[in-house]
């Protein structure tokens, strides 16, 4: 059977090479010359396709982007611009509003890693003067980043020394944290909706933060939209260190969104060394959301803890954060109440 198969196979192709295949117009050479053509005009309009379609940031692939501006604070901290080569149609900002944080993941082509920075809607003016992007505005994909030379930190350090006009290749965005909803009934599940419309339901939020891990909060504070109240203590050598951050957190405590207060080590104010002073600003948790008059000012009550700063710090304040875990809450937030329920770690 496998003998007469492979005879009727070699007759048939043996008519085939005789020419009568090309006796169908289908086959003419012109025809056949024409589909090769065609194949490679068409992989060629795939290859720029693909590559045109890599312009949106994305989690799958590296979109190149441009340092535009890069901003010295001191030895230690920089600010730089970044732009994306070709315009964002996307609005991150937009899309995520204030529910999530996220970062972008930056590629070190020397030795390649990536590591996760967290983007600012910030813009800087002609003055000089930083503000933040007004709702529904993107800048065409322009973000800022704030950047600390940690001693282990080598991509932080390569950024720190790019030049302007630099290109680099990120990708994202990469969601860091969701806030939950408010707790109803001490518990994080989806709140009821309430039936008035006068009223919006709310939930304020206790953040404690070191070095650049004030860049999550910063994101939260800046993005416009955002009802909630945030009490932020921050801890770092000095305000200097924040360089034009810091200029906002007048702005938003003047506005009553913010309550802040910062532990400078260089002024004697290291929390690890006064950590009795910090427990009587951190607040014991609300059990509860509230539901409050839109145009009403009302007092923080947060319900809900975001630690944020380098492993010993957050150590300090809420426990050690493992690497696949978020590990037991400790240190000073459980000393006033707080507990796994209402504190997220993010290192």
């Amino acid at each position: 059977m496998v003998l007469k198969a492979w005879f009727r196979y070699r007759q048939a192709f043996q008519k085939l090479s005789s020419g009568r295949r090309f006796n169908n117009p289908f086959f003419s050479v012109r025809n056949l010359a024409f589909g090769g053509l065609s194949t490679v005009a068409l992989g060629g309009l795939l290859y720029y396709h693909k590559r045109d379609s890599n312009i949106e940031l994305s989690e799958d692939y590296f979109t190149k982007y441009q340092v535009t501006q890069n901003l010295r604070l001191d030895d230690e901290h920089t600010m730089l611009e970044l732009k994306p080569l070709r315009p964002q149609s996307t609005n991150l900002w937009e899309l995520m509003k204030s529910k999530k944080l996220w970062s972008v993941q930056i590629k070190q082509p020397e030795i390649m890693v990536v590591r996760n920075y967290t983007p600012l809607p910030l813009q800087k003016l002609e003055d000089g003067n930083f503000v933040a992007l007004e709702e529904g505005d993107n800048a065409g994909g322009k973000f800022w980043l704030y950047l600390k030379k940690y001693k282990q930190g080598e991509v932080a350090r390569w950024l720190s020394k790019l030049p302007e006009g630099h290109v680099i290749e990120l990708r994202g965005p990469f969601i860091d944290f969701e806030f939950p909803h408010l707790p109803d009934h001490n518990t994080f599940q989806t709140p009821r909706e309430s039936t008035q419309q006068s009223y919006t339901t709310v939930y304020d939020i206790l953040a404690c933060t070191a070095g650049t891990g004030i860049a999550p909060v910063m994101q939260l504070l800046l993005t416009a939209g955002d009802p909630r109240k945030v009490q932020l203590l921050h801890s770092c050598r000095s305000k200097s260190d924040l360089g034009p951050l810091y200029s906002f957190f007048n702005q938003l405590e003047h506005t009553g969104r913010l309550q802040f207060h910062l532990f400078e080590s260089t002024a004697g104010r290291d929390i690890r060394q006064i950590q009795s002073e910090a427990l009587k600003l951190i607040p014991m948790p609300s059990g509860n959301q509230r539901n409050i008059p839109a145009r009403l000012e009302d007092k923080l009550h947060p319900s809900f803890a975001l630690v944020c700063g380098p492993d010993p710090y957050i150590t300090t304040v809420s426990g050690t954060k493992y690497d696949l875990s978020q590990g037991p809450v400790e240190g000073l937030l459980s000393q006033r109440g707080w507990s796994e329920r209402n504190v997220y770690k993010l290192s």
